[in-house]
């Protein structure tokens, strides 16, 4: 009798832990981060049959890994795409597009070209002219603007990691002062619960990895390895604002326990949506370098083909574009007055590159002082530029300048400090020549009688030419003191230098060899030989192909080359010649106008070392690369998210609470319980019966 009623004592208190466990899991059916119990029930053969009972969570550690690293790749595609998604609708729908309105803009001058006395189509020009300054300012401002909803993002989203890092390290602390018993309990078993969906929610936001300790805490450890919080010590994300960049951001990671710790993780290898975020700002800050040096490139090639013709008021043309600059750079290893500045070399727009640029002053093998150049790409990966491609002078302003020769910049030093001044203090500066460019640049002429398209000189044949070849001018390309053609700064108006060639002859010697023999005519009418052209250059460019004679004559050109360009095609005899003049009056004349039309199809961008894009191919690689990038995010992301739905389901098959299996178990139990209840109640009718007989 007393057997039977331990027996079923035991078995009531059994079953009445196991209909506990399974009445919790259906309470908590909905219940976010909750994962399925189960009470296990050890028999044994001393006492009563019923052994220890140990209540469990359900669910596949390896699985679960899996889940997290998921739920971070899925985090990252959706930010990256989002944050780019913007960008690149910006960049290439037709309303916005820089490709629409340089189209624009050149369509105008192609028409205004052809009109070159009509101020109503130089009018439509210079207003296609201001739309196209308003696009660049427009998308570099708007680019801008995303930047900064996404840098905001950035911040919010490193403030969410922060909670939930600390509300980890204080749960994690918790768990590892509980026993192993303790563990087992529903309290201890909700803490388990409460610091799994704590990482579940950090594996959305970054990339973590975690261990189990023998104590049966957590250490969780970011992607690339670096712990991130255990049961002694935990970080917080620190958002910097880039010394040099106010629109970049890195993340630093600070210790408080047990010291203060202070480690610069950069901005990259975060993944998640943190890790999304921060390379979708990486990508918006690119494009808007590419913007700039775009602009930057368009601004000078139009500029100096502008200066190098006349305009409808007969003056040299000016600037049509206001560069802007010096770009101020940031000394960023002290603060004191050393200072640099970097300008744009004028003529060079195609060597301008869409990279920022760091300068270390130091000493050389041969104890000299040196500036040592770097180029940082969009990654911030830094190459350093060849020491012997670098130029380090003082300017005619007594200015230390230092130049990269083949990059269309100048790094300006002042007049204040000397080369071994910079490399005592090891001066080091950042600078970003392109970043703003585009939202800086302005239009620098008010009428539409300043478009230059006239040329500075023109092709006449001679009134005695022989033969049937037709002279033809190829473009005035540079004007100034040392060039063929000058600017009287006074009038405005063009000059022929001093022996500047003006008259070409092709002449045939008693060997029947012919050359393109190049002349000065003074006004008297005497020629002045300054050298030929073989006649295998068939009259294309003769220029190029002159052998100047030598010694110079007195003043004469660097290299002879004079600033502009002719031809002589067809068909040449003794004799046949042409003469070169000033435009003096340049009304009707369109030479220089076409030359600034052809533009458009010039590879004026730089590209690589040995190849340069037109502008509006540079523009198209632009836009399809980034819509490359947010499409490769897109298909990504839907990968990512399928894969993520794949993982969640198998950890959700063996944590999750499925309802059908939990009422199975709630009748099993039920009947059990009754049952083992009724061997109580056997065991009292039982004693009962006894007591009755005695």
């Amino acid at each position: 009798m007393l057997d039977l009623l331990q027996t079923g004592k035991y078995g009531v208190l059994t079953q009445q832990k196991l209909l506990g466990t399974t009445s919790n899991n259906i309470t908590n059916v909905n219940t976010t981060g909750y994962i399925r119990k189960e009470t296990l029930v050890y028999t044994s053969a001393i006492e009563w049959g019923i052994g220890e009972t140990v209540t469990r969570r359900l669910y596949d550690k390896y699985t679960q890994r899996e889940m997290f690293r998921d739920q971070g790749n899925v985090g990252f595609y959706n930010a990256y795409a989002t944050g780019l998604g913007t960008v690149d609708n910006l960049l290439s729908k037709e309303d916005t597009s820089m490709a629409t309105q340089i189209d624009n803009m050149f369509s105008s001058m192609e028409e205004a070209v052809q009109n070159t006395t009509s101020t109503a189509y130089r009018q439509e020009l210079l207003t296609q002219l201001q739309n196209t300054i308003d696009r660049y300012n427009t998308l570099n401002y708007n680019i801008k603007n995303e930047l900064t909803d996404i840098n905001n993002k950035i911040s919010d989203t490193a403030t969410e990691i922060n909670d939930l890092v600390e509300a980890f390290y204080e749960v994690n602390r918790s768990v590892r002062n509980l026993s192993d018993r303790a563990a087992q309990t529903e309290v201890g078993m909700q803490l388990l619960d409460k610091r799994d969906q704590i990482v579940n929610q950090l594996s959305e936001l970054i990339d973590v990895n975690l261990t189990v300790e023998s104590d049966g805490a957590y250490s969780l450890y970011l992607g690339n390895g670096q712990l991130l919080a255990n049961a002694d010590t935990y970080a917080h994300l620190n958002v910097v604002k880039d010394e040099a960049d106010n629109t970049k951001r890195s993340i630093n990671l600070v210790f408080e326990v047990p010291a203060h710790t202070e480690l610069k993780m950069g901005d990259s290898n975060w993944g998640g949506t943190l890790g999304g975020y921060l390379a979708s700002a990486n990508e918006m800050r690119q494009a808007m370098r590419e913007l700039g040096q775009s602009a930057l490139a368009l601004a000078d090639a139009l500029n100096v083909q502008n200066k190098g013709g006349i305009t409808l008021e007969g003056v040299k043309g000016q600037d049509l574009f206001k560069i802007p600059q010096p770009v101020k750079g940031v000394r960023v290893n002290g603060d004191d007055d050393m200072a640099m500045q970097l300008t744009f070399n004028e003529g060079e727009g195609a060597d301008i590159r869409s990279c920022d640029y760091r300068v270390v002053w130091m000493y050389n093998d041969n104890n000299q002082p040196q500036a040592h150049v770097y180029m940082v790409d969009a990654d911030g990966k830094e190459t350093e530029i060849d020491p012997n491609t670098i130029s380090q002078t003082r300017d005619k302003d007594g200015n230390l300048v230092v130049i990269p020769v083949g990059h269309g910049i100048t790094f300006n030093f002042g007049t204040n400090f000397t080369d071994n001044q910079l490399a005592d203090a090891r001066a080091e500066f950042k600078v970003q020549p392109t970043i703003n460019a585009a939202f800086d640049l302005k239009c620098n002429i008010t009428k539409p009688e300043d478009f230059a398209f006239a040329s500075a000189v023109r092709v006449s044949a001679d009134q005695a030419v022989d033969g049937n070849a037709v002279p033809t001018l190829e473009g005035v390309f540079e004007t100034g003191p040392n060039m063929g053609v000058d600017i009287d700064l006074v009038t405005g108006k063009p000059t022929f230098k001093t022996n500047a060639p003006n008259y070409i002859r092709y002449e045939v010697d008693d060997q029947g060899n012919g050359a393109y023999v190049v002349y000065n005519q003074a006004k008297d009418g005497t020629l002045t030989r300054l050298g030929e052209a073989d006649a295998s250059c068939n009259g294309v460019e003769i220029f190029a192909h002159t052998d100047w004679d030598q010694p110079p004559l007195p003043n004469s050109l660097p290299d002879g080359y004079p600033g502009y360009e002719v031809s002589f095609k067809g068909t040449v005899k003794n004799g046949s010649s042409f003469k070169i003049e000033i435009n003096e009056d340049g009304y009707n004349d369109n030479t220089n106008g076409n030359l600034m039309a052809g533009i458009k199809q010039e590879g004026i961008v730089y590209s690589t070392d040995s190849v340069r894009n037109s502008i509006t191919e540079d523009y198209a690689d632009m836009t399809s690369a980034l819509g490359s990038a947010v499409m490769s995010a897109t298909t990504d992301l839907k990968a990512a998210q399928a894969k993520c739905e794949q993982s969640q389901s198998l950890f959700s098959s063996a944590a999750g609470v499925n309802l059908d299996e939990e009422a199975a178990n709630l009748i099993r139990y039920q009947q059990s319980y009754s049952a083992c209840a009724r061997i109580i109640s056997a065991s009292q009718t039982i004693f009962d019966a006894l007591m009755s007989a005695i």
